[in-house]
């Protein structure tokens, strides 16, 4: 019951994943990491296969993971915002978590701490943490820490970013805008398109470590 989970429903290497990997950096007990962009999160069907296995039929890693959230202390887990609430592949994660798990008020985490990282184009993620909050809740988890954080649009990096009239960078930049390094989010470059210092992201998540511990 010493071990923290963290998952990341956000790309590789980005910052929903760097997020989680600093919180579980700074944890002093023994980690477990999950992309859920490393393999395929099937959706769930409510074919009532789990009724009374409470494991859910489809053969992916979702049951993996299930069994080492239950031995966990706490799980920290972090999704971006797609269209004002948290990406498909992160709820097709919970949907199927909750659903698999709660029958006849089995309820395996209800002993759980959580933290909860959103992370969104322009720092306002409140609808995916509202969204996982949702999910902890069905599933007992209690939420101990939200964390906002700016990311990175895929705009900066898709190659037209800087002159599409449609992308992500509309909200911050008049176009067309050669987009420099400095000029793209990071867990230590928030809002680098405001002139005022960002907020300190890296001590939030420091506190949470700290909090979950």
């Amino acid at each position: 019951m010493n071990k923290i989970i963290g998952i990341s429903a956000g790309r590789n290497s980005k910052i929903s994943e760097k997020a989680v990997k600093y919180v579980l950096e700074e944890v002093d007990l023994p980690t477990n990491f999950y992309s859920l962009s490393n393999f395929e999160i099937l959706t769930c069907d409510a074919c009532n296969g789990c009724i009374e296995t409470h494991r859910c039929v489809k053969n992916d890693k979702l049951n993996d993971i299930i069994d080492e959230i239950k031995t966990a202390k706490g799980i920290v887990f972090a999704a971006p915002e797609y269209w004002d609430g948290m990406n498909a592949k992160g709820r097709a994660f919970w949907e199927r978590v909750c659903y698999s798990t709660r029958h006849n008020s089995n309820f395996p985490f209800k002993n759980l701490d959580g933290i909860i990282i959103g992370v969104s184009g322009d720092g306002d993620s409140a609808e995916v943490v509202n969204d996982i909050k949702r999910f902890y809740e069905d599933a007992r988890i209690e939420s101990i820490s939200e964390i906002e954080i700016q990311g990175e649009y895929g705009c900066f990096t898709c190659g037209y970013g800087g002159v599409c009239s449609v992308g992500g960078l509309t909200n911050f930049y008049e176009l067309p805008k050669k987009i420099k390094e400095e000029d793209i989010p990071n867990l230590c470059n928030q809002h680098p398109e405001k002139d005022d210092e960002g907020k300190d992201i890296l001590e939030e998540l420091k506190k949470a470590a700290q909090i979950i511990e």
